[in-house]
């Protein structure tokens, strides 16, 4: 007596093992052992955090959000919904407040308030290259600084 006639036995008048039962049934098992074998070896293999190397800053919060505003004296924009004449975007953000972030892993966040929206970029402590940060998403119009 083989394994296959322990588990599916022949029934019937033909002798079939191969029943649309048997193939729902085999399909079901099989489809929760291999989720819970799936399951067992995901918590096996990330239960330990993984962190990642702090990279120290080589910069001053002055130096990035002086380059942050060099940026935006060269930058334009064409105003809210892109419906007026290109304007400086230093000029929108001459009288504000810059706030410098370090995070950690080799770029700082430089944010400034315009007309209640807050703005964001990012720089890169190796270049000091700068570019806008668009995480955050408003319903309220922006520039495009």
């Amino acid at each position: 007596m083989s394994i296959l006639d322990t588990i599916a036995p022949r029934r019937g008048p033909k002798q079939r093992r191969l029943t649309k039962t048997f193939v729902a049934k085999t399909t079901f098992y099989v489809s929760v052992a291999l989720g819970a074998l799936f399951i067992l070896g995901s918590v096996w293999l990330y239960e330990n955090d993984r962190t990642l190397k702090e990279i120290p800053a080589t910069r001053d919060t002055f130096a990035v959000i002086d380059e942050v505003q060099e940026y935006l004296k060269i930058a334009r924009h064409r105003g809210f919904l892109n419906q007026d004449e290109p304007a400086s975007c230093w000029d929108s953000f001459e009288d504000a407040k810059f706030s410098a972030e370090y995070l950690l892993y080799g770029s700082w966040r430089i944010d400034a308030y315009f007309s209640l929206v807050r703005y964001y970029w990012r720089v890169d402590d190796k270049t000091l290259a700068v570019t806008r940060d668009r995480w955050l998403r408003t319903y309220t119009s922006t520039i495009e600084c």
